[in-house]
């Protein structure tokens, strides 16, 4: 065995940030399920306007759909990166490092599964931003105000796929 690197050590324990940055998702997620109407109407005899409560109940069902994923994704995200974090934090301060490598080399999968949950919390979060849109407005105004965050929100998914698959072939190859 070689010499133990304990600056490399702190900075693979600061890649486990993901849980301070989900736990900032999860409070907006929560903020945006308590400002957002959920309650389903009943359906009117109108034919007209059951459309337009029709339409209304499915985003407030995708909307309930997808803030429930953003949750228990960032729930799961937070929950793993903390334990990953006090335990290998634990080990070195015990000055158990070969424990601690092995530990971290074992929680591999439980990092990468972690990893998924956070871009899952990422993808869902921006989902429900945008039929928060739709469900706090009415008219045509609600799709005017939603076209920005669809235009950024796929931007954005499509810049971290990007980052990601560069990752993946230059640091992960």
């Amino acid at each position: 065995a070689g010499t133990f690197d304990m600056g490399l050590a702190k900075t693979r324990l600061e890649g486990l940030a993901y849980s301070t940055v989900t736990t900032l998702m999860l409070n907006a997620a929560l903020r945006l399920f308590s400002s957002t109407p959920k309650k389903l109407e009943s359906i009117p005899d109108d034919p007209d306007k059951a459309k337009v409560v029709k339409l209304n109940n499915s985003l407030k069902v995708a909307f309930g759909i997808s803030l429930s994923f953003s949750a228990a994704l960032g729930l799961y995200t937070t929950i793993v990166f903390t334990l990953m974090a006090i335990y290998s934090k634990t080990a070195l301060g015990m000055g158990l490092q070969e424990e601690y490598l092995e530990f971290f080399d074992k929680c591999a999968p439980f990092r990468l599964a972690g990893f998924r949950a956070f871009i899952g919390t990422l993808m869902t979060y921006n989902v429900s931003w945008v039929l928060s849109l739709v469900l706090n407005y009415e008219g045509d105004i609600r799709w005017w105000l939603a076209l920005p965050a669809v235009m950024i929100g796929v931007t954005g998914l499509l810049h971290v796929n990007s980052i990601m698959g560069l990752a993946s072939s230059i640091i992960y190859s």
